[in-house]
């Protein structure tokens, strides 16, 4: 048995806390963009004028983040690798630990 290939069950699962954190931060941030018509990019959390809608501006920034540091992450990567590599992988952790808060605390899986 070639032991290359073997895929623990630890690792499907980190796997699919990662997607679960993808899909959710995309989802938010394209239901934030059709409904506002404006992109949740993490620049909005310094916006001067502040309105109504801050909170929940605030709420789909934070969510949408992981898609957002992925677009930037592979920007980065293309012009500066150094800098892109931790970008792209911070983006893997802000999606892991959304994606294990929504499997834990909205489908109760633990």
């Amino acid at each position: 048995m070639w032991l290359g290939c073997v895929m623990d069950v630890q690792h499907a699962a980190y796997l699919f806390a990662i997607a679960v954190g993808f899909v959710s931060a995309g989802l938010i941030g394209s239901v934030w963009a059709l409904a506002t018509d404006e992109e949740p990019r993490l620049v909005g959390l310094f916006d001067p004028n502040p309105g109504l809608l801050t909170p929940l501006r605030v709420l789909a920034i934070v969510f949408a983040a992981p898609t957002t540091i992925l677009l930037d992450a592979f920007d980065q990567l293309i012009d500066r690798p150094i800098i892109g590599v931790p970008v792209f992988f911070s983006a893997l952790v802000w999606s892991f630990f959304q994606g294990v808060f929504i499997l834990t605390q909205v489908f109760g899986l633990t």
